[in-house]
């Protein structure tokens, strides 16, 4: 029964499945015992999040191999409180993400292939974020590791203000402490950057 609803999802997603004996290439998988895997020990709405996350961006770029696979179920699973809080972000962070390369592992045969690529993209997205996604805060020492443009900055500052404005009164501080990655200064920083920049644009449309 579980294969069948798993061949049932694949078809929904538009992912065929293809014999264990047949390279898969993009938007083919063979790793059928890996979704019924999942399924069993993750649940239904797990492996549909995991599809959409792979199937619905530019993740299918990459045959969806069996440590492809994993290492989505890996990253729901870290990331399901941002994921939660803002999924469109995470499905954009995934098209914008080159998974097709990074996947394409250099260290075959001398590290597990799953545990590699589920920190490589996490590493991915945190440069491409800036934050936090899995609710543990960064350290300060990672943080000085990425480069950061100006743009980038207005734009990290307007997703904090964002932020700050939906939390109830009070928890705001503890979310950024706890939660945003980002050194209070920074996150300081960034949002008077984007208020700057936003009463610039106001003042020259005036």
């Amino acid at each position: 029964m579980s294969e069948t609803l798993v061949r049932a999802l694949c078809q929904e997603f538009g992912i065929e499945i293809v014999p264990k004996n047949v390279s898969a290439k993009p938007f083919q998988t063979r790793a059928v015992n890996t979704l019924k895997q999942i399924r069993e020990t993750r649940g239904d709405a797990h492996l549909r999040l995991v599809l959409t996350t792979l199937a619905e961006t530019k993740g299918a770029q990459a045959p969806l191999e069996a440590y492809v696979i994993w290492a989505a179920s890996d990253l729901v699973t870290a990331c399901s409180e941002f994921i939660e809080r803002d999924a469109s972000a995470w499905l954009e962070m995934w098209d914008r993400l080159p998974l097709g390369w990074i996947a394409t592992s250099h260290l075959r045969g001398i590290t597990d292939q799953r545990r590699a690529l589920t920190g490589a993209i996490y590493m991915y997205m945190f440069k491409d974020r800036r934050e936090s996604l899995t609710g543990l805060k960064a350290t300060a020492a990672a943080s000085r590791h990425v480069t950061i443009t100006h743009e980038q900055m207005v734009k990290y500052g307007r997703e904090l203000l964002k932020v700050k404005a939906e939390l109830p009164h009070g928890q705001w501080l503890y979310w950024l402490r706890n939660k945003s990655g980002l050194p209070e200064q920074t996150a300081r920083k960034y949002m008077r950057m984007a208020r700057e920049a936003d009463a610039q644009v106001m003042k020259a449309a005036a």
